[in-house]
């Protein structure tokens, strides 16, 4: 693999671990439910979708939540700390493997499906380190910024064209099955990890 020059990260279930079940059962103490059903890692609901493509803002999906449940007392900060909850953390051994890419040449970024608030708290994980997130990149790509999601072929072509990468140089790291195929299908090379797997091997037969 010595002739990728990019690594392209998804954010949760790669860099950042997840917790499913401590959001759901956040969702549904604060009396949300049917919120908590519509929870999903790798494929958004329809209304989570439009709040991650950027359609609707988080204040607006907030509206809809409270709607959806019946809920109107329940604030943004109360959902954004539920929706927070998804997220465990960055191991620093992660971090320093990202470190170590950049520090070999190799040019690092981010493409993932998420919101605003999510944004907020993973920002904060990655201070773990002594860094911030933007040392570790050299573009983070945000759904709701290119008002695309994975897997679509749009968003693969927004990234293409703004970072100047070129797919066959370029190592694509996603949990999600379709958009890893959708990443293959225009060249890229590409990893899907198991949960919780330390895929450092990669980065040393990049770096070799």
């Amino acid at each position: 693999m010595n002739e990728i020059k990019n690594v392209i990260f998804d954010l949760g279930g790669v860099l950042v671990d997840l917790d499913i079940e401590r959001c759901t059962a956040a969702f549904r103490a604060l009396g949300m439910p049917r919120v908590a059903d519509l929870i999903n890692p790798y494929y958004p609901a329809e209304m989570i979708g439009r709040l991650e493509r950027g359609d609707i803002s988080f204040r607006e999906a907030c509206d809809e939540m409270r709607r959806l449940d019946g809920r109107p007392e329940v604030t943004d900060s109360e959902i954004a700390a539920a929706y927070s909850a998804f997220l465990v953390g960055i191991p620093v051994a992660k971090l320093r493997q990202i470190m170590r890419l950049r520090e070999a040449g190799v040019r690092t970024y981010v493409l993932s499906n998420n919101n605003p608030a999510a944004m907020v708290a993973i920002r904060g994980a990655f201070t773990a380190d002594g860094h911030t997130m933007d040392d570790y990149f050299d573009k983070i790509y945000l759904s709701y910024e290119l008002h695309e999601l994975k897997p679509s072929e749009a968003i693969f072509r927004k990234v293409i064209a703004d970072s100047g990468v070129i797919p066959s140089e370029t190592l694509f790291i996603d949990d999600g099955r379709k958009n890893v195929d959708a990443a293959q299908a225009l060249g890229f090379a590409v990893y899907m990890p198991a949960p919780g797997e330390d895929f450092g091997h990669l980065f040393e037969e990049i770096t070799r």
